[in-house]
C-alpha cells in the first residue's frame, strides 16, 4: 500500500503554467492546488516509503520558485474520492 503524504509549499510569484509545467514532471503528485491562505500549494503525494518521500521532497524544494516546504504523512482516511 502507498504512503500517502501533502506536501505545502510557499513558493515566489510566479505563473500558475510555469508551476503547472514543473510539478507535472512527478509521477508520485496524485493532486495539486493553489490555494489561499500562508501556504501557496497543496500537493498531495504517493511514494513507496518514508525514503522515498523524502527523495521527492528533496527535489520539489530544488526548484526555483520553492520558498519553503512542510509535509504531512497521512495516518488515516476519514473519507476518499471514490473512482
Amino acid at each position: 500500500m502507498p504512503l500517502r503524504a501533502f506536501v505545502f509549499l510557499k513558493v515566489r510569484p510566479a505563473p500558475v503554467e510555469d508551476l503547472r509545467r514543473e510539478l507535472k514532471k512527478f509521477p508520485e503528485i496524485i493532486e495539486g492546488y493553489v490555494v489561499t491562505g500562508e501556504i501557496d500549494v497543496i500537493l498531495s503525494v504517493e511514494t513507496v516509503d518514508t525514503n522515498e518521500l523524502f527523495q521527492l521532497v528533496k527535489k520539489i524544494r530544488a526548484l526555483p520558485f520553492v520558498l519553503d516546504t512542510k509535509t504531512s504523512i497521512a495516518i488515516s482516511a476519514i473519507k476518499e474520492k471514490q473512482g
